[in-house]
């Protein structure tokens, strides 16, 4: 694989997008990014263009017995897209779209989720209904999740640059079947991607948010299917912080009486940064970063404690229920907090 190649590529393409969407006013301000916006001072024409650059890195690195995936993948990527273009306002619709690709693809390349290790549940899934229905399910969580944590700068690309260097260093060193070609093309994308985004120069979206989740969700089921020594709980593990913050967000807004789909600044990412902004006067943009830093920086030290127990069950159950008490904590001391200094500000 030419990953020098791919670098290069991911680069000039950034650069030549992002000139022309600049000069032609092509998704900077007529984009719905103003929650991202607002976390950040003094950028104005910051471009959308970071899920295009993935998607056409995966376009034409990708072999020739790839084209029926790309033009899924291109569909997810279109959903988002015309998200941030303003032409698909409705969440409702958007799901919609989301369900008919995925269903379209789970009967194409039958990849489902395989066993939960419950019993009763795996019996169930046995059902060809009910495996598309909960392999539907989960993707649906992982994508809208990752799209509610693409609020402050290198959340959603480090998160995912630590999920596949996990696949493919625990593949090579345990010896598991795994996609390395599929894998180290997103790998080598996402991680020119990171640093463009990381000083402020690319944005990812809708589009982006959507295509990257999606990309991760069906290559980790896959990883999941070829390697039954593979706990589906480590798959679990590793897509937690998404999948959690769009259930979290789910039920925190019933509570609230507001609909799922509305946007807020009430995510865990979001107090981080304000936390941070207020309390210690840093100002918004390294804020921005250090939201985006410190959240990964966490996911790698929990990446790096659970790499051994792949296959242990109970401990990752453990670990990944661990997780949500530390977040429903850390989420509501942020909260009190911000209204103590707001109160007496």
């Amino acid at each position: 694989m030419n990953i020098i190649g791919i670098i290069i590529f991911v680069v000039l393409i950034t650069l030549i997008l992002n000139l022309v969407f600049k000069k032609f006013n092509i998704l900077i301000d007529q984009t719905n990014i103003s929650f991202h916006k607002s976390f950040i001072n003094g950028y104005k024409t910051i471009p959308l263009s970071g899920g295009l650059v993935f998607f056409l890195t995966l376009f034409f690195f990708l072999p020739e017995n790839y084209k029926y995936l790309i033009i899924l993948i291109f569909f997810v990527f279109l959903i988002g897209l015309l998200s941030d273009l303003n032409i698909l306002h409705s969440p409702i619709f958007r799901i919609t779209f989301q369900i008919i690709v995925i269903v379209i693809y789970l009967f194409l390349f039958d990849n489902f989720v395989p066993s939960i290790r419950i019993n009763f549940f795996d019996n169930l899934l046995n059902i060809f209904f009910v495996k598309i229905l909960f392999t539907l399910f989960c993707i649906l969580v992982l994508i809208n999740g990752t799209n509610f944590i693409d609020g402050v700068n290198t959340v959603v690309l480090g998160y995912f640059i630590l999920v596949f260097s996990n696949l493919l260093y625990l593949s090579n060193v345990a010896g598991l079947n795994l996609n390395i070609l599929f894998v180290s093309t997103c790998l080598a994308s996402l991680s020119v991607i990171y640093i463009f985004n990381f000083f402020g120069k690319v944005f990812l979206g809708d589009g982006g948010s959507y295509l990257i989740s999606f990309v991760a969700g069906i290559i980790l089921i896959k990883f999941s299917n070829d390697n039954f020594l593979v706990s589906p709980y480590y798959i679990m593990a590793l897509l937690w912080y998404p999948a959690y913050e769009n259930l979290f967000s789910i039920v925190r807004k019933k509570i609230l009486k507001k609909a799922p789909s509305t946007p807020d600044n009430e995510h865990l990412h979001q107090l981080i940064f304000l936390y941070l902004n207020k309390s210690f006067n840093i100002n918004k943009n390294l804020s921005n970063l250090l939201s985006g830093i410190l959240i990964c920086l966490y996911n790698l030290l929990f990446f790096f404690i659970i790499f051994d127990w792949y296959f242990f069950t109970a401990m990752l159950v453990s670990s990944v229920l661990l997780n949500v008490f530390i977040y429903n904590l850390l989420y509501f001391f942020l909260k009190t907090k911000l209204i103590k200094n707001k109160q007496n500000g």
